[in-house]
């Protein structure tokens, strides 16, 4: 099955494909009568055949559609304070896509070293990211936060767990709804960030163990724990 991704938004039962998303089909050697799945980013998949392709576009004739494919009944905000390696930042992002987050949040922390992201290139990670683990919505990309702005907002949510090697190596049981992740930048985050997380009511701090782990790998150690504990 081949995925591709178009911003469609009514029940069209015919859908042309063109530009960047016809090179990709043409790179994955789509074929006349290929079954494909088109997603559009907002929570909708199209399944279909492949009825013409010209040198142009390529014409998929929709069967059925399917609304939340790929998704998860839960809506986990993934903040990582943004690391000075952007190949690493970036995949973060990738494998939180993978891991069903619903919002990435670049943080800018006490020790953060970089303070600008590239939005553009994320947004296409994050695209490739989407299709590849064939989901039909496009999880938001925040710009740049304020370690004290995302605190502020700690209560939008119903837990927060925070990354830190002086947490504990225990999660809460319960079927939480709405989940904010924070992981520090290198280095982690400072101690008077993490102090001021402890503070907040609904929040956790959690350690990952004794061993010390980049930004990244954290991120996905604990979304692996927490999609086979809580999902």
């Amino acid at each position: 099955m081949l995925c591709l991704y178009k911003d469609f938004s009514n029940y069209d039962y015919e859908i042309e494909i063109d530009g960047e998303e016809f090179r990709h089909f043409r790179a994955l050697r789509g074929q006349k009568g290929k079954l494909i799945t088109i997603v559009n980013g907002k929570g909708l998949a199209a399944i279909g055949y492949c009825k013409e392709i010209t040198k142009q576009k390529v014409v998929i004739k929709v069967n059925n559609f399917v609304e939340k494919l790929g998704e998860i009944d839960k809506h986990i905000s993934l903040a990582v304070g943004i690391l000075d390696n952007k190949d690493r930042f970036e995949f973060a992002l990738e494998k939180g896509i993978e891991l069903r987050i619903s919002k990435f949040i670049p943080l800018k922390t006490e020790f953060t070293q970089r303070r600008q992201i590239d939005q553009g290139r994320l947004e296409r990670k994050a695209i490739s990211s989407m299709k590849q683990t064939v989901r039909s919505y496009l999880p938001s990309i925040t710009s740049p936060t304020d370690f004290d702005t995302l605190l502020k907002n700690f209560n939008d949510y119903e837990i927060v767990f925070v990354l830190d090697r002086s947490g504990e190596r225990e999660i809460p049981k319960k079927n939480f709804e709405s989940i904010l992740i924070v992981v520090g930048p290198e280095g982690g985050l400072s101690e008077k960030e993490t102090n001021l997380c402890k503070k907040k009511r609904n929040t956790k701090v959690v350690s990952l163990g004794d061993f010390r782990l980049r930004s990244e790998t954290a991120a996905i150690s604990f979304l692996s724990i927490l999609n086979f504990h809580l999902l």
